[in-house]
């Protein structure tokens, strides 16, 4: 049996991805001071199939690559223009508790039309991402995630190319819009065909 590396999976993956007519939303690193939650449309089933509308991050699914050096500081202004509140949780990263996102417990719900500022030295490289922690469930089967790159302070390992993949799948109706059904265990475990 041959063995698959990571280069071989990601070259057949990306192969796999164009046959299909994938096309990324997002190419390049997220430089703007502002994380602008909002409704927004994307073309994710074919053609003939009307848009989905889709909840991103400054108009972007999966939203835009943070990059930041090791021991940089990273300040972001949240902004909810979603119809419910909403926080941005920064998986893995070792911060304080005031910025970790997670409601009720951390910090409060930043409400339709408020913000809040995401202001924290990222500590230790290495690949993260930041989602919401309020109604999870639903934010983030609408489109709500991206990418957090924290770069080696020194040097790192020599690559020829460093591509960010975040795989995720879309619960569909027939007309091509985000199935409801949010919060409901049965459905969630049962799957869309599941006749209930």
């Amino acid at each position: 049996m041959k063995s698959i590396t990571r280069r071989t999976f990601g070259g057949g993956m990306f192969a796999a991805l164009a046959a299909t007519g994938f096309r990324p939303t997002s190419l390049q690193a997220e430089t703007s001071p502002d994380l602008i939650v909002r409704v927004g449309v994307l073309q994710l089933a074919p053609a003939n199939y009307p848009e989905t509308q889709v909840w991103g991050y400054n108009g972007a699914v999966p939203g835009l690559t943070i990059r930041l050096p090791q021991g940089e500081r990273m300040t972001r202004r949240f902004v909810n223009e979603l119809p419910q509140p909403g926080t941005i949780h920064w998986h893995g990263i070792r911060i304080d508790n005031a910025m970790d996102g997670v409601p009720g417990l951390t910090q409060d719900v930043v409400q339709p039309g408020d913000s809040f500022l995401y202001d924290f030295v990222v500590p230790d490289a290495g690949t993260y991402w930041y989602h919401p922690h309020n109604r999870s469930y639903e934010q983030m089967a609408r489109g709500l995630s991206g990418a957090l790159i924290v770069e080696e302070a020194e040097g790192g390992p020599a690559v020829d190319n460093d591509e960010v993949i975040l795989l995720d799948d879309w619960r569909l109706t027939e007309d091509a819009q985000i199935a409801g059904g949010f919060g409901c265990l049965t459905s969630a475990l049962m799957g869309p065909n599941s006749g209930i």
